[in-house]
């Protein structure tokens, strides 16, 4: 089948300035997710490990709900982009109730796991029109450039954040009204973008439970979706404990915010900012499985050198190669499916994989809490690094079974 027609130039370039100024506030809002919603609840609430595990796993609330937003899209025959923008929104609500409160825990609460979370409603939304309006011959390329714009500006915003708190912490509150306005300008974006209402299709619905009957009867698939899983629970936990363990006086670390921005937020924006087009170039000419497996490794040395030494160049290192492997990780998590799936049932498959992303992202935070609490450090870095090392054997696995089947 043909693809359908290319967008006309009008089109493409509305849509284009739309996106990157979008990423540029998608990547003010990352640093609530990557250091200062965290930071704030340590510092000024002194949250326990559920009320953390609850922020940073706020992102798999959206990426669950989009099972729900996106057949009622299609009932309502909304357009997407209008949709979309809906959901920026609803975020910017959530933000609002976190800033109007500042000195209340269950608002900030609240109103930072809306913000956050919210943003994950949209993802298939932004797919839908993105597909449509961008030339199919440069999608990849403009997929990352938004990415590169976002990290750009999470660079820059963390650094300046940090700077600005570092003096007076209690002026928190402007960075939540910051929040506040770059949902706005996510959601006008959105809203400027020209889409068209999704159609089901033949069916007149969408059936996830389709989706899974479909996706699951690909056995190499499965595999690929059990070491996703397997390594996004090592990745994930580990990361939960990223902010807190350098700022928490248990750890015994005990940084400034300064540090911890330049850790957590400078340092891994930077390598992930550097590395994207690198990586992007890999999966246009590299085997899938060695580029999976090569980026699982470097998430694995990441683990490693973050919490096993107390060194801070050390720790930076670390951070820097979880930058890295999250560039790779990033592309590969949108576009992997590509390489697997048939034309016809890309859009089914990915449905499923991003279902059960939302699902590690949910639990992981709980786990690293939780094996934290219950035992140490060393502990979660035990178990996080076995996960990771069982996925590169799975994909392994998956890789024979593809060869086999060719």
């Amino acid at each position: 089948m043909r693809a359908p027609s290319e967008p006309d130039r009008g089109v493409f370039q509305r849509t284009f300035v739309a996106e990157a100024t979008r990423a540029v506030a998608a990547g003010v809002i990352e640093t609530s997710l990557a250091t200062f919603a965290v930071f704030i609840a340590v510092t000024r609430f002194e949250s326990g490990p559920a009320i953390k595990a609850l922020l940073l796993g706020s992102p798999a609330l959206g990426l669950l709900g989009s099972l729900l937003v996106v057949p009622l899209v299609v009932r309502l025959q909304i357009r997407a982009s209008r949709a979309a923008a809906g959901v920026s929104f609803l975020s910017m609500g959530g933000f609002i109730l976190a800033a109007s409160l500042p000195a209340s825990e269950p608002a900030f609460i609240v109103g930072t796991t809306l913000g956050m979370g919210a943003i994950g409603m949209a993802i298939p939304l932004q797919t839908h029109y993105l597909r449509i309006n961008y030339p199919s011959h440069s999608r990849g390329r403009l997929f990352s450039i938004a990415i590169v714009l976002r990290a750009l500006t999470a660079l820059l915003v963390s650094w300046g954040f940090g700077e600005f708190l570092e003096s007076q912490p209690d002026r928190y509150p402007v960075l939540l009204w910051s929040f506040v306005a770059a949902a706005f300008v996510s959601g006008c974006c959105q809203f400027l973008v020209p889409s068209e209402a999704i159609q089901a299709g033949g069916s007149k619905k969408l059936d996830f439970l389709q989706s899974v009957k479909l996706s699951s009867s690909d056995k190499g698939f499965v595999l690929l979706l059990i070491g996703a899983m397997v390594l996004g629970v090592g990745v994930l936990s580990s990361n939960a404990l990223r902010v807190d363990y350098l700022v928490n006086p248990e750890h015994g670390l005990n940084l400034d915010v300064k540090t911890v921005s330049l850790i957590t937020g400078i340092v891994p924006s930077l390598v992930r900012l550097v590395s994207t087009f690198f990586w992007g170039w890999l999966f246009d000419r590299m085997d899938f499985f060695v580029l999976r497996i090569l980026v699982n490794i470097v998430f694995l040395a990441g683990i490693l050198l973050y919490f096993v030494w107390s060194d801070v160049r050390v720790i930076l290192v670390g951070s820097a190669l979880f930058g890295m492997a999250r560039g790779g990780g990033e592309i590969l998590f949108n576009l992997f499916v590509t390489k697997i799936a048939p034309s016809a049932n890309v859009a089914s498959y990915m449905s499923v994989h991003t279902s059960l992303a939302g699902i590690r992202i949910l639990a992981a935070p709980f786990i690293g809490f939780f094996l934290v609490q219950w035992a140490n450090i060393p502990v979660m870095v035990v178990f996080c690094s076995a996960v990771v090392i069982v996925s590169i054997f799975i994909v392994r696995r998956a890789s024979v079974f593809y060869r086999k089947n060719a």
